[in-house]
């Protein structure tokens, strides 16, 4: 039988020296550039512990299990839990504790949603339901986010560095199980979030040795990935990577927009080996001021569902649904359970 909570036990305790953050990284082999604006993301692994870990048991209520819409996982790395929302309501129907440092999520093909856990260098598999499915250790590095391709129905998971501060990686587990193959872009240093395209192409965002934003690929097939350059404007920090099929184009998040204290999305036209900007989403919070760090959105019949820690500002963090791709004003938002938030992804 499945377990309906998960309780891991006997994680690893990540050193205070891999913490990683655009104001105060202390790690002389991530040297950051002055472009950057001085704050906090909430992307990367930047704590020995979570602070404020939820020490309660995993909260199921009955109404998730029978559930007729989609519902959204959200994951806390400050709390150490995974919340877990009815999609048209934004009510709470869960809370999964006992994590250590949840970050980026993504779904695959069965409903089920992957959960990166840092610290722990450990990627969950949760069902829809709230149970725990299978779990998969990262030995090589520091998982912080994750897509599933469809096409193949593998999982790769991106490391947004490896072990003893050696450059990340894409790790691809085949059927979302066994031992890993490793994939690495030559140029960079650091690696965030990603998204597969239809055809099994895989997309994943991060940064040079100088900390300066880039863009990746690793087409279907190939052995090793290529770096992809943007014109049209400025992505200054990696956010939410994923495929909009119906616009034929990738959404890649910024948690720095315009350099400055705000997260907005654009849209990408790719190319083999370039990108441009065709159009900016913008984003607001409960009273109409700018989303300060959506981490990781997900987008889902024509809205960005997703949480806003607002560092920055006086409001709580809350989860949003906002209009995609209009953006703007959001349609829906709960400020009762999030934190820290930071990854986010859709379960039918």
């Amino acid at each position: 039988m499945k377990r309906s909570i998960i309780k891991p036990a006997g994680m690893p305790v990540l050193l205070a020296a891999l913490a990683l953050s655009a104001c105060s990284n202390n790690s002389a082999s991530v040297p950051l550039t002055g472009a950057m604006p001085q704050r906090f993301t909430t992307s990367a692994a930047r704590w020995a512990a979570p602070p404020h870990p939820d020490r309660r048991p995993s909260w199921i209520s009955p109404r998730l299990a029978h559930a007729k819409s989609p519902v959204l996982f959200v994951s806390d790395s400050e709390t150490a839990s995974v919340y877990i929302y009815d999609l048209s309501t934004l009510d709470v129907l869960a809370t999964i504790t006992g994590l250590s440092q949840p970050q980026g999520e993504c779904s695959d093909s069965k409903g089920n949603v992957w959960i990166t856990d840092a610290n722990a260098q450990t990627i969950y598999e949760v069902s829809h339901q709230g149970g725990l499915e299978n779990e998969l250790s990262d030995s090589l590095g520091y998982p912080v986010g994750c897509a599933w391709d469809k096409t193949t129905g593998a999982l790769a998971v991106m490391n947004i560095f490896g072990e003893s501060g050696a450059p990340g990686a894409v790790l691809i587990f085949k059927g979302g199980s066994g031992l890993p193959t490793s994939y690495t872009n030559a140029s960079q240093y650091n690696y965030y979030f990603g998204g597969y395209d239809a055809k099994g192409n895989l997309f994943f965002d991060g940064l040079d040795a100088g900390g300066n934003f880039m863009l990746s690929s690793l087409p279907k097939k190939a052995k090793s990935a290529s770096t992809i350059t943007l014109s049209g404007g400025t992505i200054y920090f990696p956010g939410m990577v994923q495929w909009d099929a119906a616009r034929h184009g990738l959404i890649v998040g910024d948690q720095s927009c315009g350099n400055r204290y705000a997260s907005c999305l654009y849209t990408l036209h790719i190319g083999r080996k370039r990108a441009m900007i065709a159009a900016t989403t913008e984003l607001q919070n409960s009273s109409g001021g700018t989303v300060c760090d959506l981490v990781q959105g997900v987008e889902f019949g024509g809205q960005i569902a997703g949480s806003d820690n607002d560092f920055c500002g006086s409001l709580p963090s809350a989860t949003y649904l906002w209009p995609y791709p209009a953006g703007g004003a959001p349609t829906l938002y709960n400020n009762s359970t999030d934190e820290t938030p930071v990854g986010a992804a859709v379960s039918l």
